[in-house]
This record gives structure tokens, sequence and C-alpha cells, in this order.
């Protein structure tokens, strides 16, 4: 995905048997998907082999990832579904497969839409997002959109998101922020995306 120019960013996580997956747990996974960014900025290798989560968490950490300030919109089924779709999907603000193929600048597959459709699918599937009733998604960033107040010399955000790694997307191309549970495979995953030209 890096090669081919996708801007998302995504772990997996695996809770231990018995944890009770709530909210609480998806804003865990919310807190690792922000040591893996500051990790990430550091070493990016170092990082995608697992090696960023903190023996302990200090949400202090990262006074950038500030996932208290977070709140959580379940998708409904539909909307869901909609995320899992290639083709003949809604055009709307949770059609995924818009923004992992054509981000700001473009991506680069070598054989095209056929292996962007393929390589969206192994995505989905690593991530846990299938169309079933029992995986749960909840979205972090709902309802974030681009507002612009102040003088076109000096515009000012309306608000301010819970993360600045959010601020290069809201000036046109988008934001994403899901959090997905798989109970038949036991994963929780987190998906991000924030990107400009």
């Amino acid at each position: 995905m890096d090669a081919a120019g996708c801007v998302f960013e995504f772990v997996v996580f695996s809770p231990a048997p018995g944890a009770p997956v709530d909210e609480t747990l998806h804003r865990q996974a919310l807190a690792g998907m922000g040591c893996f960014l500051a990790a990430s900025r550091e070493n990016r290798q170092a990082a995608q082999t697992g090696h960023y989560l903190p023996e302990v968490y200090d949400p202090q950490a990262d006074s950038d990832w500030q996932v208290h300030k977070a709140s959580a919109t379940a998708l409904s089924p539909a909307q869901r579904r909609n995320l899992t779709l290639s083709e003949d999907y809604a055009n709307d603000l949770l059609a995924l497969y818009a923004p992992f193929s054509n981000p700001p600048y473009g991506t680069r597959f070598k054989d095209g839409e056929a292996q962007s459709r393929a390589t969206f699918q192994e995505w989905l599937d690593v991530l846990g997002l299938q169309d079933r009733d029992n995986v749960v998604v909840l979205d972090w960033v709902n309802g974030y959109t681009f507002n612009w107040i102040g003088t076109t010399e000096s515009p000012l955000p309306e608000w301010e998101p819970w993360s600045e790694y959010f601020e290069d997307g809201l000036e046109w191309w988008g934001i994403w922020c899901l959090t997905v549970w798989n109970p038949e495979r036991n994963t929780l995953s987190v998906l991000v995306a924030s990107a400009t030209d």
C-alpha cells in the first residue's frame, strides 16, 4: 500500500481473551495507533514490526493524540457495508474505496484498477472489516468538516480536532479514523488517514 501511494495507516490488535470489547477498549486501540504514528515519525520500519507500544501507556506522552477528547459514533449496517464496496458504493463520506484508491497524489498500482481493487479487499480482510452483523465499526471523526472562519488572509479553523494529525485532511481531501471490532477473528483494528496536496 505504501509503495502504491495509499495514505491510510492502520494497526491490528488482538484483545486479551475475555476482555470486554466496549468503547473503552476501542479508545485504547486508538491510543495504540497514536503510539504507532509517533514511532513511525522516528523509525517507520521499527514501527511496522510492532515495536512501538510502551510497557505502560502514558496519555501525556503524546499530547497531540488526545483520545480522551474523541467522540465515537457507531456505524449502521448500511454504512458498514458501504465501507466494504469497491464499486457501486454510495458516494458519501463513508465510501472507503474512493479515498483508498484516490488520495491527493493518486496511487500507482502496477496492474492498475484490478490491483487496486484486489489490494483493497486484502486490506479489508486484514482489518477484519467485513459485511457481517457482528462486526462493530466506530467512527471517531464523524461530522468533522472543513469550515474556515476569518478572512482570506488569516483563516482560522472553527474548531480544533482532537489531534493535529487530522488538520491536513481537513483542508479538502478528508479525514478518517475508524476502529473495527471483529469478534470472529478477535481483532480490533484502527485505520486513519489525513492528507493534502
